[in-house]
């Protein structure tokens, strides 16, 4: 792995985190904006802004624009050879998988990341995260702005910050962020152009499996299930026909 490799991700990043931004609606009636910022591109590759702040880059726009571009790049901030046990090629190795998140996900959930209930880790700069609890991929994304619809009306917008590849992990690995967290399942993932045309919809319905899986999950990692009415019914008899004992919508 090279920075060659390094570019195929800043063009995949481009193409659907720039030039695309993604609707989601939750299960529990929540909506928001989801988009790519260039000066998150370093950091989804593994690129400290100690290293490259080090080797003249001030600006991590910068950075973006030299190696998309084919600009020389320091090997000091991407070496010529990326070593397969480097915090960078575990990042950049499936990164052209990450948006399967949002529209191949196996069983979808969506954590409310609150650092004071994770005190063994940290996710820096993480304010949601995008979890597929079977595969293990996950995307962090940080509160950017409230978008205004009208005077009446606002909008959250959130950028992607970070992407945690857990594919290989074990269980506990692909659920470690999640401990103490209040959760909420995704619903539609609606994708759009940077013409703000609509191109995808995706509905998530999950299956009696898949909703035991996260009630397990909720009561592994002491989380707070969140849920409309009807749905909070529905998961509470499945939660108690199969003696799992979990909180939804902060009761037990």
């Amino acid at each position: 792995m090279n920075i060659d490799d390094i570019r195929q991700c800043a063009h995949y990043f481009t193409n659907n985190y720039l030039e695309t931004f993604y609707i989601v609606v939750t299960y529990n009636g929540n909506g928001f904006i989801l988009i790519g910022e260039k000066e998150n591109f370093p950091h989804l590759m593994g690129i400290s802004n100690r290293r490259y702040k080090a080797n003249g880059y001030g600006n991590p726009r910068k950075l973006y624009k030299d190696i998309i571009s084919g600009g020389h790049i320091n090997s000091s901030i991407i070496p010529n050879s990326i070593s397969s046990t480097s915090k960078m090629f575990r990042k950049v190795v499936n990164f052209q998988n990450s948006t399967d998140v949002l529209l191949r996900n196996k069983c979808p959930v969506i954590i409310k990341y609150d650092h004071d209930k994770n005190l063994n880790l940290n996710l820096n700069n993480v304010d949601i995260l995008l979890s597929d609890l079977y595969k293990g991929y996950m995307l962090g994304w940080v509160f950017n702005n409230k978008i205004s619809v009208n005077s009446d009306i606002k909008i959250s917008k959130y950028c992607i910050s970070t992407w945690v590849d857990e594919s290989d992990g074990s269980p506990n690995r692909k659920e470690k962020y999640t401990p103490n967290q209040d959760i909420e399942l995704l619903k539609y993932v609606l994708v759009f152009d940077k013409n703000s045309e609509l191109q995808k919809k995706k509905e998530y319905k999950y299956s009696k499996q898949q909703k035991i899986a996260v009630l397990d999950c909720c009561y592994r990692n002491g989380c707070n299930l969140l849920l409309d009415d009807s749905n909070a019914k529905n998961y509470r008899s499945i939660a108690k026909d199969n003696n799992i004992i979990c909180s939804i919508n902060h009761e037990a």
